[in-house]
This record gives structure tokens, C-alpha cells and sequence, in this order.
């Protein structure tokens, strides 16, 4: 059941998604406006050094549903065989290359956060 921190989570984010999608459209660009909203997001809490406790609960919220969301792009998968059998080296390659690169980055920000974390506790 969702309460209305959650929900006011789930504003934000699509307060954000807006914006993205306003700014694609005004800018004519190439780049998915849910894309720019969270870069946008991104951003912002940057900029504010915190998040919402509602922003949090929406996340995790979400998170736990995240198999049924992906559900329809699966199956949007399979009706494009002909043309995933066509590019199938590039697709192979491009998804290689993006593991490594995610993993790489996820490995050196893990790195950062113990590192700091250590720092923090001698202190």
C-alpha cells in the first residue's frame, strides 16, 4: 500500500520527467526527456548536498516493482527478432562494452564510498 510519502516521491520524479520532456521537446533533442529529467534530478541533489525522505521512499518503492516494469520491454523485444538477429554483433558488443564500463564505474565508486567511510570512523 502506498502512503503519501511515497507518493510525493513519485511527484517529484514525475515533476522531473516534465521538465525533461519539455526541454527535449523545446530543444528538438535527440536525447529521451525521462533522460534529461534525471540527469536534471541528479543535478539537484547535487546542488542541495540531501534527498527527501519521500524521494527515498518512492525509490525503494519502485525498486520492488521493477521486474513488472520491464515486463513490456521484454516482450517488445521479441517482436523485433528480425531486426536483433540483424544487429546481433553490435547488440552483443554494445551490452558487453556497457557491463564493463557500469561495472568498472560501480567497482570505483564503491572504492570511494568504503575509502571515505573509512576516514569517517577515524575521526
Amino acid at each position: 500500500m502506498m502512503n503519501t510519502s511515497i507518493l510525493n516521491g513519485i511527484v517529484i520524479l514525475f515533476i522531473f520527467q516534465f521538465i525533461g520532456e519539455s526541454i527535449t521537446t523545446l530543444f528538438s533533442l535527440i536525447i529521451p526527456g525521462p533522460i534529461v529529467g534525471m540527469v536534471l534530478l541528479l543535478l539537484f541533489l547535487l546542488i542541495i548536498k540531501r534527498s527527501f525522505e519521500s524521494l527515498d521512499s518512492a525509490a525503494v518503492w519502485l525498486l520492488r516493482y521493477l521486474a513488472l516494469l520491464v515486463i513490456p520491454a521484454t516482450a517488445g523485444i521479441i517482436t523485433q527478432f528480425d531486426i536483433i538477429s540483424k544487429e546481433f554483433w553490435p547488440i552483443v558488443l554494445s551490452l558487453s562494452i556497457g557491463t564493463f564500463v557500469s561495472l568498472a564505474f560501480s567497482m570505483k565508486i564503491m572504492d570511494v564510498l568504503i575509502t571515505k567511510q573509512g576516514k569517517d570512523n577515524e575521526h
